[in-house]
């Protein structure tokens, strides 16, 4: 439980079944790597008794925040199977707009095993981008995978360094990557963790989370093939039966002979949202039976409270320079906040402020303010905020504030002033030039 409390407190396809990754056993190598890597701590053992599930590798994090609420091996290197597919559409979606046109290639063709984990596509056959990519995620199909890494990069290997570098701008340290499709190696190892990360950063993406999350998917006919394809999810927890999850939100599963079955999954009740993800599960299973005990546990623990800009509101300071009001600055928040914390707190113990910084300058642009969110009156966390800058003009004068009325009255008293100084002499002038008088 403790991990749990200390995560909460946070700011913020055809219907035959796909079995991508079948690989030989590992080697005595990668045995001995893995089980150096197995060191049990007494917290470890202490967090998954919180749970009774089969597995000895799973996590589940807040997708919001990543905080993780519950760990058991999360950091130890596995084998991930096709879920290294996440990475696989997550970055080809970068590169290739879902409406390009992709062609099987016979260099692509050449690339995977045509006897298992494919659509059967053929040489020349052309589909969309976003075929391949449903095909991909729902149905673990290579030769779709192929397809896409190739449009994206040109080459696969050129693709996998893409991968890497994906992995290594999220510090995933644990990840490492030697072929887009998820077949056993090496090279390609990853931790439970680590996958969570990948899943919460590519569902951020709107095109990915509908993939994520579809139940099946058909591909429309193509210059090849006169019939429209159905794709199945392979994930049961998203298709109708007795492993459906009424939260969830999306899931990839896969196996290999030597790692067993894995699953990623995401799920929402409420405005919270988690993701879980198992690896090396005995059957298919007790992966489903695993995770969904482990989003049980984040939904019956967990709350997420969510502050909008209304409930924070705005503060407004105003910039006095020389004694005079020069400008107002108004602080805001732009977006919600949102903070996971334990079912048993009070909600309404969660405030905000908004705390204005070097307040007493005499220039606008050296004030700033930081959102603040308290709980029960203690800081848990900031966030900047947003600042807008109105100058206040300088009060008007007299003349100014008459307008044409008073500049034409001025000339009049000007003429008056003029008239009453040269009349004495005018009339001076006047009398001396009269004739004089008999």
């Amino acid at each position: 439980m403790r991990k749990l409390i200390t995560g909460f407190i946070s700011v913020f396809l055809a219907f035959l079944p796909v079995y991508a990754e079948e690989s030989p056993s590992p080697t005595p190598e990668e045995t001995a790597q893995e089980g150096a890597q197995e060191t049990t701590t007494a917290e470890e053992e202490e967090e998954k008794k919180l749970i009774d599930i089969s597995t000895d590798y799973a996590v589940l994090i807040d997708a919001d925040s990543g905080k993780v609420l519950f760990d058991s091996h999360a950091d130890t290197q596995r084998d991930p199977a096709s879920l290294t597919k996440i990475m696989t559409v997550y970055v080809a979606m970068q590169s290739v707009s879902e409406s390009q046109q992709i062609t099987m290639s016979s260099e692509a063709f050449q690339t995977y095993d045509h006897n298992q984990g494919v659509l059967w596509i053929q040489e020349g056959e052309t589909l969309s981008a976003l075929d391949c990519e449903y095909a991909t995620m729902l149905a673990s199909a290579n030769d779709t995978a192929a397809m896409l890494a190739e449009a994206a990069a040109l080459s696969q290997e050129g693709f996998v360094q893409r991968m890497n570098a994906e992995a290594e701008s999220m510090k995933l340290a644990n990840t490492k990557f030697d072929n887009i499709f998820g077949y056993t190696g090496e090279g390609n190892r990853s931790t439970a963790y680590d996958i969570a990360m990948i899943t919460r950063q590519a569902i951020r993406n709107e095109s990915f989370r509908k993939i994520f999350g579809a139940s099946g998917y058909s591909i429309s006919p193509t210059n090849k093939q006169p019939q429209s394809r159905a794709i199945a999810q392979d994930c049961e927890l998203l298709r109708s039966g007795q492993y459906a999850y009424e939260d969830i939100t999306g899931g990839k599963i896969g196996s290999t002979a030597s790692g067993g079955f894995v699953l990623a999954a995401s799920a929402k009740r409420g405005a919270t949202s988690l993701i879980a993800v198992v690896l090396q599960e005995e059957t298919a299973d007790s992966a489903y039976r695993d995770i969904v005990k482990i989003f049980e546990y984040g939904f019956q623990n967990a709350q997420t409270v969510t502050i909008t800009p209304a409930d924070i509101g705005t503060k407004t300071v105003e910039v006095m320079k020389d004694g005079k009001h020069v400008a107002d600055v108004t602080f805001s928040a732009d977006s919600s906040f949102s903070v996971l914390m334990p079912k048993e707190m009070d909600p309404d113990g969660l405030t905000s402020e908004i705390v204005v910084m070097n307040e007493k300058a005499s220039e606008p642009e050296r004030i700033s303010a930081e959102v603040h969110f308290l709980m029960n009156g203690d800081l848990i966390g900031t966030a900047p905020a947003s600042k807008k800058i109105q100058t206040v003009e300088a009060e008007p004068g007299i003349v100014e504030k008459t307008g044409g009325f008073r500049g034409i009255f001025d000339l009049f008293c000007i003429a008056v002033l003029v008239g009453v100084l040269l009349l004495p002499p005018a009339i001076r002038l006047f009398l001396s030039l009269a004739p004089p008088k008999e």
